[in-house]
């Protein structure tokens, strides 16, 4: 059933009453309801104190469980993170590597997923970089790199430039028959394309909620499969970490036995009230239904776009695609026409020498043809501007 998008703009997207907002590659507005919702908290802190204590672990266990659900996990596999790179950063500090050993990436990955594992040089292992090719990370590249000394995958689900989705079920499948450690970076595609993680034969899987899952900066969540949880040592520790985490008097050191040994203290309970709040719409709704309404929109864009002599960087091939659409405009500065159209009020972003465009389900046909025709007036403008 189509998503009837008008009551939730209504209800959770004030920021359509301003902004022609085709950001959520970048930062994402959020919900009414998820605002109001860390909002609420931080009221009762300042009202009450840690009077309602317990509610913080009920608001907890509530996006815990959510964000296992969206991702096809259990609770037990999830701890909450800061950001995505931290939650790399447990996979890179903490996997048993051996002098000698390697894992393979791709050369058109976010810095988030290429500075950790670069730091493991000091232990001798080798950071191999694939070369994109046309704008893709050919999964028949990525296994060409490796060899019999390949402990380690690590790729987004979606690439941040140009939107090119990775096939993670084929080489989830490929590392699961050669004993190789998939450690996949997501947040690119979560709150907007379907994930199973178990089917996809992910290992660990780390996301920031504040692009497509419509969350603040400073939140998100760190699936490890229960599979492979005792080979990735914790390296950050404190006292959330152990089995018995309240009892203060008595040291006992057992590390959790699921993933909240990852988590090493007190939780930003605020953000995981707006962030529960934000995983509770997007489930409402459904992954399925979400991706198929971006889907249309995104075909809107690339029609557009094309039909308008625009080189599309984005994938041709709809099953590569993702929410994020890439073009660049002949002889125009990106930069500057991603300026210009800031000051419109339309909120996208400079990347790979173009204009990238991601919409969310909440968009509507009618803004991609605002956006357009917004677009043409800031051609037109900065061409006759221009000295000459």
């Amino acid at each position: 059933m189509p998503i009837d998008v008008g009551p939730i703009r209504l209800a959770e997207f004030p920021v359509t009453e301003r902004f022609l907002y085709l950001n959520h590659a970048g930062v994402s507005p959020v919900p009414a309801s998820a605002a109001e919702a860390g909002a609420r908290l931080l009221r009762e802190c300042r009202d009450e104190g840690a009077f309602r204590l317990r509610k913080w672990a009920e608001i907890s266990d509530g996006a815990r469980g959510r964000f296992a659900r969206m991702i096809g996990a259990s609770p037990g596999e999830i701890a909450f993170i800061k950001n995505t790179s931290e939650g790399l950063s447990f996979i890179a500090a903490g996997f048993p590597w051996r002098e000698g050993d390697n894992l393979v990436t791709a050369n058109v990955e976010f810095p988030a997923n290429i500075y950790p594992w670069m730091r493991l040089r000091s232990r001798n292992v080798e950071t191999r970089l694939v070369a994109a090719r046309d704008g893709r990370v050919r999964k028949e590249d990525l296994f060409a790199a490796c060899d019999g000394k390949t402990r380690l995958i690590a790729l987004s689900s979606v690439e941040f430039a140009n939107g090119y989705r990775n096939d993670l079920p084929g080489i989830g499948e490929y590392c699961q028959k050669k004993g190789i450690f998939f450690c996949v970076d997501a947040i690119q595609s979560l709150g907007v394309l379907p994930m199973d993680v178990r089917s996809y034969g992910i290992d660990s899987l780390s996301a920031d909620g504040h692009k497509w899952l419509l969350s603040p900066e400073g939140i998100g969540a760190f699936y490890i499969s229960r599979d492979v949880m005792e080979m990735v040592e914790p390296v950050i520790l404190g006292w959330h970490s152990v089995e018995n985490r309240f009892d203060f008097e008595n040291y006992d050191f057992r590390l959790s036995t699921d993933a909240r040994r990852f988590e090493p203290g007190s939780l930003n309970t605020v953000g995981l009230a707006a962030f529960n709040a934000s995983l509770d719409l997007l489930l409402s709704i459904g992954a399925d239904r979400i991706w198929e309404r971006v889907r249309r929109l995104t075909e809107g864009v690339i029609e557009t776009a094309r039909r308008n002599g625009y080189e599309v960087l984005s994938p041709g091939n709809p099953e590569d695609r993702s929410g994020i659409v890439t073009f660049r405009v002949p002889g125009a500065d990106p930069n500057a026409l991603w300026k210009a159209l800031l000051g419109r009020n339309v909120v996208c972003s400079p990347r790979a020498g173009g204009i990238r465009v991601s919409p969310h389900f909440y968009n509507t046909p009618g803004e991609i043809e605002r956006f357009f025709g917004i677009l043409e007036e800031e051609i037109v403008r900065l061409s006759s501007s221009s000295p000459g």
